[in-house]
């Protein structure tokens, strides 16, 4: 029993100068690595002056798992752009603090570039010159990245907030590049469902509207823009509904259409027509839509008059509002002109329906 107690004191102690040994090399790895303030460092040095390969070193492993560095790359490198040495060469940096909780920190970064609102409005000074002067864009912008090498480039400074993590090989600065690009989906998403939409209103399918409208606030619930369209198209389509309830009061009748004499045309196409407002309800507005027929009576063209027009543009005394029981026609010896009405049209044979009404204030 002694001796096997003999044998086993040195194993034990073995084991404990190994595992000393291994969380001795931890620590001493811990403390060969950069620090946070550091790394932070590295990484806005090689960011800032366009060396997008090593700034995309110090980037989180999370980060690099939603853009990989051809991406990255793709999206910093602006060799092609006269423009880059002169931000290049203008741009400084201060880590103002590092605040370190466990396996994250925060920091607080001064940054000072060209302030490219400035240099934007040189830009279009320069093209607005050129258009006069037959320079292109890459011969403008040279000449202002030239004129930025010698003289005075125009500097705003901003304050920044950067995230860093710990990882197994040390700091890494953490962009949250997936919130970034979910962000990015989610704005791209909301603007395509606004252009859907305004091209339904244009094509007064105005319940479909909505329903895009209601999709945009589903992402973006505070958007001002949607819940304004909203509104305006609930109240377009109740305009609708009060113009069709309203359009039985407004009588179209002794439609006439013929080849008439002018002066310059012994055949001009034309009609005529009376509209009378049997309703209690001001015209501002009623548009008349005729439909010519050939000899079978297949519609073959159609045009579109307003007989009452009042707009803010109306000068003429015949842009009268139609009031309520009131008749419209046209001066004795008028007609309304057809003159692209197919030549296969048979003399006589129309049809007219009122298709739209604005009510007067």
């Amino acid at each position: 029993m002694e001796r096997n107690v003999k044998h086993t004191i040195p194993s034990i102690l073995v084991g404990f100068v190994l595992a000393f040994m291994i969380v001795g090399c931890d620590k001493l790895n811990e403390l060969n690595q950069p620090s946070s303030e550091e790394v932070l460092n590295s990484y806005l040095d090689a960011s800032l002056k366009s060396r997008s390969e090593e700034a995309y070193g110090y980037v989180s492993s999370e980060d690099k798992s939603v853009k990989s560095l051809s991406e990255y790359k793709s999206e910093n490198d602006k060799k092609d752009n006269p423009f880059a040495a002169v931000v290049v060469s203008n741009v400084s940096f201060k880590v103002l603090k590092v605040t370190e909780t466990g396996s994250t920190a925060n920091a607080d970064v001064e940054i000072t570039l060209p302030d490219m609102g400035v240099m934007f409005k040189d830009l279009m000074g320069a093209a607005f010159s050129s258009a006069f002067g037959g320079k292109d864009k890459g011969e403008i912008e040279k000449a202002l990245a030239k004129k930025y090498e010698t003289g005075e480039v125009p500097t705003t400074t901003k304050n920044e907030e950067f995230h860093l993590v710990k990882e197994k090989d040390g700091w890494k600065v953490f962009l949250d590049w997936k919130a970034k690009k979910v962000a990015k989906e989610k704005e791209e998403k909301i603007a395509s469902l606004i252009s859907d939409a305004k091209q339904l209103r244009e094509s007064k399918k105005l319940s479909s509207a909505i329903q895009k409208y209601e999709e945009v606030l589903a992402l973006n619930g505070e958007m001002v823009e949607a819940k304004k369209a909203i509104e305006e198209t609930k109240q377009e389509i109740q305009g609708i509904e009060e113009k069709k309830k309203y359009l039985s009061n407004v009588v179209l009748y002794d439609l006439k259409a013929k080849y008439y004499e002018t002066y310059s045309e012994k055949k001009m196409p034309g009609v005529e027509f009376k509209v009378k407002n049997k309703g209690d309800r001001t015209l501002s507005e009623v548009q008349v839509t005729v439909y010519f027929k050939d000899a079978k009576g297949t519609v073959i063209g159609e045009k579109q008059y307003h007989p009452v027009l009042v707009t803010k543009y109306s000068f003429s005394g015949d842009n009268k509002p139609l009031k309520p029981n009131y008749i419209w026609q046209m001066e004795r010896g008028k007609f309304y002109k057809a003159d692209s009405v197919p030549s296969e049209w048979k003399e006589g044979s129309v049809s007219a329906n009122i298709t739209n009404i604005e009510f007067s204030e």
